[in-house]
């Protein structure tokens, strides 16, 4: 569903700004009049919005409806506070949530 719902918005906030910039690579937007430069003006910057919209609103679209991403987003900033004793840096607790048992190796400055 998250899918579908994602797709159907890109296709609608990207649409316009495609079909303006065939339609400019064509000469259909011609300005003859500075009236005419105006619409134009005005017509793209409507299009660019609706183009960056889409990607502003991509991550709520993913919050909302995508239970593994919400799960997945709460835990990338849950494992910094997460601590246990002995660990003296968030750093070491990424390391160990990472999957890498090794222990960091001591850095030797010379």
């Amino acid at each position: 569903m998250m899918l579908i719902v994602t797709s159907c918005a890109f296709l609608v906030f990207n649409i316009p700004v495609d079909v303006f910039f065939i339609g400019y690579s064509y000469g259909t937007f011609s300005a003859n009049t500075p009236e005419d430069l105006d619409v134009k003006k005005q017509f793209y910057t409507a299009v660019t919005i609706l183009s960056y919209t889409n990607n502003s609103i991509n991550f709520f679209m993913y919050f909302v409806s995508g239970r593994k991403f919400r799960s997945a987003f709460v835990s990338m900033f849950s494992v910094c506070r997460r601590s246990r004793p002995g660990d003296t840096t968030a750093l070491s607790n990424i390391h160990r949530h990472a999957g890498n048992t090794r222990p960091a190796l001591p850095i030797h400055v010379k």
